[in-house]
C-alpha cells in the first residue's frame, strides 16, 4: 500500500512535534519540515479530531500531543488520515477477496506494531550538521527564483533588446541590495559563480595588476584551500608568499603581521570566520595595519557573511568574498566586493560583463536566489544567530562534559554562531564520521572541499594539534533547520559511537 502525501507529511510533522520541548506552532513545524502551513493545518485538524493532537492557546501556544507516543501506533495516525484500501465490500464474492483481506491484515499488523515514539527514535532519523559545507536552499528562496527561469528573462544581460534589458535590470536590483547590506557602492559588487572563483580572482588579479610595485603576498596559515592553492600557484610564477601564524585559538598573530609586511608587499588575505574551527578574526585591526602600510586587504567572508556584522564603510577592507550556498541560496552564485580604486586584473576575459572584471553570462536565477537568501538572513540576523549560539553552546557544554578526553578547537567565544569543532582522543575521525552517518547524522572531519584527503587538517596543525589529534576531530555545523531535538539526538548517539571506537582502539589512555 502506498501512503498518501497527506499521511507522509502527517507522520513527518508528528515526529518533528515529538522532538520539540513542548507545544509548537504550525508555522515552526512548516518551516522545519518544508510543508505548506495551510496543508499542515488541514492535516492537524484531522489528527485533533482523532484525539491525537490538542491545541494550547496563548502567546506560546500551538499544537501538542494529546496521547502517549509510546502507546500510540502508526495505525491510529493512518486511520485518521487515510481512506481504507484493499477492502472488498461485504456483498463481494470475487475470487481475490481473501487475498485483499490478507494484504489489508498484514499492512494493519505492521502499522499496529510501530509507535510514534519508535518513529522518532529510529536509526534512520536524519540530522544534518554540515551547514558549513553547504546549506539547503530555503523554500522561499526557491519560490523567488522560479519566475526567472521563464522565457521573459531568457535574454543575456549584455543584450540591448527588451529581454536582455529586463534581465539586466534584475541584476542591478540585486547588486543594489547587496550594496545596501554591506554598506558599499553598487559598482563595487561583482557577481561570480563561486567563492573559489572570487578568491582566485583576488589573489591572481591583484598579483598581476600590481607586480610592478612588488611580488610579495601575505596569507594566514588557516586559509581555505582555494586561497592556499592560488598562493602556491603564484609562487611558481615568481611571487613570494608568506604565511602568518595563529595562536592556539586560531587568532592571527598581529605583531607577526606588522613585521612581515614589506615595501614590496601588495596584498594581505585573511579568512574572516574560519570554515573548520569557526574562529573569527579582528578585521578592523588587520585592516588598519594594512591601510597604514598601503597594502590591499582581502578577506574571505564566505562563512561569516550574515553571521557577523559587516559594514564596509567602517572597515579598511579592499576586497571581500561571500557565497550563496553558505546562506541557503543556490550553488553557482557568489560575490566579490572590490573597493573603488583597487587595481586588479580580470581572471576571465570575454564580453566585458560585470564592469569588465568578470566576463561570463550571469546565472540570473542563481543571482536572484543569492540575493533573496541574503535578504532573509539579514532580516532575521539577531534572532537566528542568538538561537544558533544558544544551541551551539548547549552542544559544546554537553559534549565536553559527557565525553572524557574531548577538546574544543577554535576560540571559545570569538567563533561563528554555528560552528563546533572538537577533538576526541584515541579515535579516528573518518571512522566516527561513517558510524554517525549510519545513525543518520551528517557531520564533517574538516573542510568539505578536502574531506577525501588523508592528510591531517592544516588548520588544526596550525593551532598546535598533533596529527593524531587532527585525525580525531569532528566539525558539527548548525543551521536554520537544526532543532534542539537534533542536538539531543547527537548527544545520545555520539558518546555511544566514541565509546565503541575507543574500546577497539590500540591507543590507550
Amino acid at each position: 500500500m502506498k501512503l498518501s502525501t497527506k499521511t507522509r507529511y502527517g507522520l513527518r510533522a508528528l515526529a518533528n512535534l515529538i522532538g520539540q520541548d513542548g507545544c509548537c506552532s504550525i508555522k515552526q513545524i512548516s518551516k522545519n519540515e518544508h510543508i505548506s502551513s495551510d496543508y499542515l493545518e488541514k492535516i492537524f485538524s484531522k489528527l485533533k479530531k482523532a484525539g491525537i493532537l490538542k491545541v494550547e492557546r496563548g502567546a506560546t501556544g500551538g499544537y501538542n500531543l494529546n496521547c502517549d507516543p509510546k502507546k500510540t501506533t502508526l495505525k491510529e495516525v493512518v486511520n485518521a488520515l487515510e481512506k481504507a484500501e484493499f477492502i472488498c465490500p461485504d456483498f463481494c464474492s470475487c475470487q481475490s477477496k481473501s487475498v485483499w483481506q490478507k494484504i489489508q491484515s498484514g499492512f494493519t499488523n505492521v502499522l499496529s506494531s510501530i509507535t510514534l515514539n519508535q518513529l522518532v527514535d529510529s536509526k534512520t532519523k536524519s540530522v544534518y550538521l554540515d551547514y558549513a559545507a553547504s546549506t539547503p536552499v530555503d523554500p522561499e528562496v526557491l519560490n523567488t527564483m522560479l519566475p526567472y527561469f521563464d522565457f521573459s528573462y531568457a535574454g543575456n544581460t549584455m543584450s540591448l533588446h527588451q529581454m536582455g534589458t529586463s534581465a539586466s535590470q534584475v541584476v542591478e536590483t540585486c547588486r543594489q541590495s547587496f550594496a545596501n547590506i554591506l554598506n558599499a557602492l553598487p559598482k563595487e559588487i561583482i557577481f561570480t559563480a563561486s567563492a573559489t572563483e572570487s578568491n582566485n580572482t583576488v589573489l591572481k588579479g591583484i598579483a598581476f595588476a600590481n607586480k610592478s610595485k612588488g611580488k610579495h603576498i601575505i596569507i594566514s596559515s588557516i586559509e581555505h584551500d582555494c586561497v592556499l592553492e592560488s598562493a602556491a600557484w603564484l609562487k611558481t610564477q615568481g611571487f613570494e608568499i608568506s604565511q602568518i601564524s595563529v595562536d592556539k585559538d586560531g587568532l592571527l598573530n598581529l605583531d607577526e603581521l606588522k613585521k612581515t609586511i614589506r615595501k614590496d608587499t601588495i596584498l594581505v588575505s585573511v579568512i574572516h570566520g574560519n570554515n573548520e574551527i569557526g574562529t573569527i578574526q579582528d578585521l578592523a585591526s588587520i585592516g588598519q595595519i594594512c591601510h597604514d602600510r598601503g597594502v590591499y586587504f582581502h578577506t574571505d567572508a564566505s562563512q561569516s557573511f550574515t553571521k557577523v556584522p559587516l559594514d564596509l564603510s567602517k572597515l579598511n577592507i579592499d576586497l571581500l568574498t561571500a557565497s550563496s550556498h553558505k546562506i541557503y541560496g543556490p550553488k553557482g552564485a557568489a560575490l566579490l566586493y572590490i573597493k573603488t580604486g583597487t587595481k586588479i586584473t580580470p581572471l576571465l576575459h570575454g564580453g566585458g560583463h560585470e564592469f569588465g572584471i568578470r566576463s561570463s553570462t550571469l546565472n540570473l536565477p542563481a543571482v536572484v536566489g543569492f540575493t533573496k537568501a541574503a535578504e532573509i538572513a539579514m532580516a532575521n540576523f539577531d534572532q537566528e544567530n542568538a538561537r544558533l549560539i544558544k544551541l551551539r553552546d548547549y552542544l559544546i557544554k554537553n559534549i565536553l562534559e559527557t565525553i572524557p578526553d574531548s577538546h574544543l578547537n577554535g576560540h571559545p567565544t570569538d567563533r561563528l554562531s554555528n560552528n563546533i569543532n572538537i577533538s576526541f582522543d584515541r579515535v579516528e575521525g573518518e571512522s566516527l564520521l561513517l558510524e554517525l552517518d549510519y545513525y543518520g547524522i551528517a557531520a564533517s572531519t574538516g573542510s568539505a572541499c578536502s574531506s577525501s584527503s588523508l592528510e591531517p587538517s592544516h588548520v588544526l596543525l596550525a593551532i598546535g594539534l598533533k596529527p593524531e589529534q587532527s585525525h580525531g576531530s569532528l566539525r558539527f555545523s548548525l543551521g536554520r533547520f537544526t532543532t534542539k531535538s537534533d542536538a539531543d539526538y547527537l548527544l545520545k548517539v555520539l558518546p555511544q559511537v566514541i565509546n565503541k571506537f575507543r574500546a577497539l582502539s590500540p591507543f590507550k589512555s
